[in-house]
């Protein structure tokens, strides 16, 4: 009997995780996809335009999608989403800090 206890409990924690992993990749996946598509649609750019895009969850519930152009790879852009609406918030270089670096892709409404 308690050999089939410690069977069911390690089932039960496997299939909490692997449910739990792959609802974190379909969010990831919609995220990813919703940028791309307010990028192309708001702010015309091509979907060949991108080199990398890529949600990350963080801390104190934040999502954020970091998006690296083709003809800027040295470049990172955030974007997140807030009340239905997608916009960048910020930016930064791939590595280092350059304070005199000038952004290609920065948007007008940051914060």
């Amino acid at each position: 009997m308690k050999k089939n206890t410690k069977l069911i409990f390690i089932v039960l924690i496997l299939l909490i995780y692997g449910i739990t992993s792959l609802a974190l990749h379909s969010f990831q996946n919609h995220m990813n996809r919703e940028v791309i598509h307010y990028l192309v649609e708001t702010r015309n750019y091509k979907k060949e335009d991108f080199d990398k895009v890529y949600t990350q969850i963080a801390k104190a519930p934040l999502v954020s999608t970091t998006v690296i152009f083709a003809d800027e790879p040295y470049a990172r852009y955030f974007y997140r989403k807030e009340n239905g609406r997608i916009f960048q918030y910020s930016r930064a270089p791939v590595k280092g800090n350059d304070p005199s670096y000038t952004y290609k892709h920065i948007e007008e409404n940051l914060p």
